[in-house]
């Protein structure tokens, strides 16, 4: 019973990153992990917003382009880890909600949680909104909490 039901999580992870919602989210950090900024600007519409929600109530706000030059010329290997992924999709709107872990050259170097909104263009899913925080608490068990 144990298996089929770890077998379980396993196909349902699977099919989220299987899900053509999630594609753009996977070729973001597929983006990151190879250096490519152009890839990195694809997956968000033309008009997207990303901030970051910080830890005294205020939002800080990023430019993606400027994002996207920081992924082309950055030396190090970055690498986000997407933990417990919720998502809802309605017609041409949907919402991914994902804990994540973040690793700077294999190293954790922060966790927290991301929300992206999508919208559907074209016939594909991009990210029209990103939002994240980081988590002011011990890493290793907001993992735990969230595998």
């Amino acid at each position: 019973m144990k298996n089929v039901f770890i077998f379980s999580l396993f196909f349902m992870a699977l099919n989220s990153f299987a899900n053509p919602v999630t594609k753009p989210i996977t070729n973001l950090f597929d983006a990151m992990r190879s250096h490519d900024g152009a890839k990195l600007l694809q997956q968000f519409t033309a008009s997207a917003l990303l901030q970051r929600a910080k830890s005294d109530g205020s939002i800080e706000n990023s430019d993606i382009q400027q994002f996207a030059n920081s992924i082309n010329s950055s030396e190090r290997y970055l690498d986000e880890h997407l933990l417990d992924i919720q998502m809802q999709i309605q017609d041409n709107l949907a919402s991914v909600w994902t804990p994540y872990a973040f690793y700077l050259d294999n190293k954790l170097s922060h966790c927290g949680v991301n929300s992206f909104q999508l919208v559907l263009q074209n016939n594909e899913w991009k990210i029209h909104y990103l939002i994240d925080n980081s988590h002011p608490g011990d890493c290793e068990g907001f993992i735990k909490k969230y595998k």
